[in-house]
């Protein structure tokens, strides 16, 4: 189905004339905030990493940007982006970015929306607080929802519920992975009239146990075990098996804390058998839920929680490099995260070109029709 949603450069110019720009009232300011942001944002797109490779991809680029950004002044210089990036504030630029994808979006009912969290290796290599951020990845639109960033000396267990808060989840399932297997946050999702999918892990050692002594009695037990629905599957992949057993039950009354879990409806055991020539290795995973499901639906929504992992954090790292970013003092490095993020979506979009992300950065580079093509992308 067609959408109606535009996503583009013209719309986030629109939003970004909003943004309150944070250099000095009566300073030199000689270029407008909105084109700043664009040109390294182009630049991010076409491979550029570093201010110096910004920079001079603007120079590059002068003419032909001048066809749609004003530039009156021509490129700003190394030390003109850096100071702009150190010091926009992070939130403001991020419900810029929101507000950019929400139409695209339209809204998460019966989406999956994965919580998940990467750090950012470069910077706390070069001596600085390390950057960890948090973002809310929706799998079907495979589209950043929106990030936080984890505050100094915290975890992610207190900024998964600022980021929650922050967003419309109305209708949505949430997964988190074990670190947001928490009470506060169980509540929260459901009070977004959101379901959840939480996995359990060490951290919760209490419930742990019970879902796994629950679990062990039920498979052996023929009665209990009738009442459980089960699914299998098979992956054959580079020499290697894995065979999938997922069991679930609504069975959850006798769980003695029940009530201090929001919602709680389901227990979930995933149990992946992997074999290569003749190792064989068995692993068996909990989850809580608030959904009454199928073992084959959860098994669905667990295995597609990955898809943060593997379709944005790794991409961020692959083709964007971003663990090795050189880009690491003040705000610099959560805008840049942003804008990277908006570069891998709009050429994720891109469906021109039979090619992978970096490839296609490297056309956008050379191929000024290209660029245009993805930058105006009427959807």
């Amino acid at each position: 189905m067609k959408r109606k949603s535009k996503l583009d450069i013209e719309r986030l110019r629109e939003l970004s004339v909003h943004l309150k720009d944070p250099r000095r009232r009566w300073g030199n300011k000689r270029h407008e905030l909105v084109d700043i942001l664009i040109v390294a944002l182009l630049a991010i797109i076409s491979g550029c990493e570093g201010w110096e490779e910004i920079r001079d991809y603007g120079r590059s680029k002068l003419e032909w940007m001048r066809t749609f950004l004003t530039l009156a002044h021509g490129i700003p210089s190394v030390s003109t982006f850096q100071r702009v990036f150190m010091l926009i504030h992070p939130e403001a630029l991020e419900m810029v970015y929101r507000q950019w994808v929400s139409q695209y979006v339209g809204g998460c009912c019966g989406k999956q929306v994965c919580i998940d969290g990467k750090s950012v290796r470069g910077v706390g290599k070069r001596g600085d607080e390390t950057l960890h951020m948090v973002s809310a990845w929706i799998r079907e639109d495979e589209i950043t929802l929106g990030q936080i960033k984890t505050p100094a000396k915290s975890n992610e267990i207190t900024a998964i519920p600022q980021l929650l808060e922050s967003l419309d989840l109305y209708g949505s399932i949430v997964t988190i992975d074990a670190i947001g297997c928490q009470i506060d946050i169980a509540r929260k999702i459901r009070k977004k009239e959101a379901h959840y999918i939480l996995a359990v892990k060490g951290n919760q050692p209490t419930l742990a146990e019970e879902i796994k002594e629950y679990f062990d009695w039920a498979l052996d037990d023929p009665i209990e075990k009738q009442h459980l629905s089960q699914h299998k599957e098979i992956d054959f992949d580079h020499g290697r098996t894995t065979k999938w057993r997922i069991y679930s039950t609504i069975n959850t009354v006798w769980f003695e804390s029940k009530a201090d879990w929001t919602g709680l409806t389901s227990f979930v055991m995933v149990e992946c058998t992997r074999r290569r020539k003749d190792k064989e290795t068995v692993q068996r995973r909990y989850y809580i839920s608030s959904l009454e499901a199928d073992a084959k639906y959860f098994h669905q929504r667990i295995r597609g929680h990955w898809h943060v992992e593997n379709k944005l954090h790794w991409m961020l790292d692959v083709a964007f490099n971003e663990d090795r970013s050189p880009i690491h003092k003040g705000n610099a490095p959560q805008n840049l995260s942003l804008l990277s993020k908006m570069a891998l979506t709009l050429l994720r979009l891109d469906s021109s070109k039979n090619a992978g992300i970096a490839r296609k950065r490297k056309i956008a580079g050379w191929d000024n029709d290209f660029a245009l093509s993805i930058i105006f992308t009427n959807l």
